[in-house]
């Protein structure tokens, strides 16, 4: 709370300022309705200035991440505390919200570092360093699930996206990628969870599934749009005659985009990337961070 403390509020044009103003009337209302809401689970609140729409950065304790059912775009930060053998716990909470834009973890162990890069569900890991500040090249940006729509802006896959037909190269381990001294970048391709493979060859795209690692691969050749709308999958590959109805029956499922596959390169579609970052400035990350937060900590967005 000391670091809390030091906070500047003011105007952004000043670089003394850490914190500015929300963008308008109407969004600081909202998060101050939130705050109000959270009641004694606020644990710190500073003073905001008066003039200008600023909401005064606020500390509100939460028992886990289920807890925090919408994004609040403010200065407002949630903490949970957890048990070490609570960890898995911690991540499959995480996982099961559906987003993975980016994964924070501030931690002394590599052990712990890798236990979690095997696990958790996200696009962008970023170890001992803030989550922010992506470079092209260095650290390609997108999500997974509800965070993700496609290839990773700035990443190897992005611009052939934009071709009709073009294989894609599957990395299932992490490979180096360039960057400046004192961090470690990487990269890899990952099996899609849960896959519909239908109509004709629909025996034949789930072999080339099941070749990619998918797991939950369905093979029905008798698929109707209808399955494409009811079943538990992340994507669905129709090799059929251009039907419409498949199209509109992804597209209405509520939650994470499923994407229509129809190309015969299904390594593009049926993997997602991911990118790790690892400050490796300080031994064991951020020594600043790390003293000062006392602990692991995890974050998720």
């Amino acid at each position: 709370f000391g670091a809390m403390d030091a906070l500047v509020l003011g105007d952004p044009i000043d670089p003394a300022t850490d914190i500015g103003p929300i963008i308008d009337v109407a969004a600081g209302e909202r998060i101050e309705a939130y705050i109000t809401r959270a009641g004694d689970r606020v644990i710190k609140r500073l003073d905001a200035p008066r003039e200008g729409t600023f909401v005064a950065p606020t500390v509100i304790r939460v028992n886990g991440i289920e807890e925090v059912t919408e994004e609040i775009f403010g200065p407002v930060l949630h903490i949970a505390t957890f048990k070490a053998h609570e960890l898995d716990a911690v991540i499959e909470a995480i996982n099961a919200t559906g987003y993975g834009l980016t994964f924070g973890l501030h931690t002394r162990i590599d052990g712990r570092v890798q236990h979690i890069i095997d696990r958790v569900h996200a696009g962008n890991l970023y170890i001992n360093r803030n989550q922010i500040g992506a470079i092209v090249g260095s650290q390609p940006f997108g999500g997974h699930g509800l965070s993700g729509t496609g290839p990773k802006a700035g990443g190897p896959r992005y611009l052939t996206a934009f071709l009709r037909e073009r294989a894609a190269e599957v990395i299932p381990e992490l490979s180096p990628l360039p960057g400046p001294t004192g961090e470690a970048n990487s990269y890899r391709t990952m099996p899609r969870h849960g896959v519909l493979c239908a109509g004709p060859l629909a025996e034949a795209a789930g072999q080339a599934a099941h070749a990619l690692g998918c797991e939950g691969v369905i093979v029905k050749p008798d698929a109707t749009p209808g399955d494409a709308a009811s079943l538990d999958v992340s994507a669905v590959v129709y090799w059929g005659s251009p039907d419409a109805a498949w199209s509109a029956a992804c597209a209405a499922r509520e939650g994470a985009i499923v994407p229509l596959v129809t190309s015969r390169h299904l390594a593009r579609w049926l993997t997602v990337e991911q990118t790790v970052c690892i400050d490796t400035t300080a031994s064991g990350g951020n020594a600043e961070l790390l003293a000062a937060s006392g602990a692991s900590d995890l974050a998720a967005e």
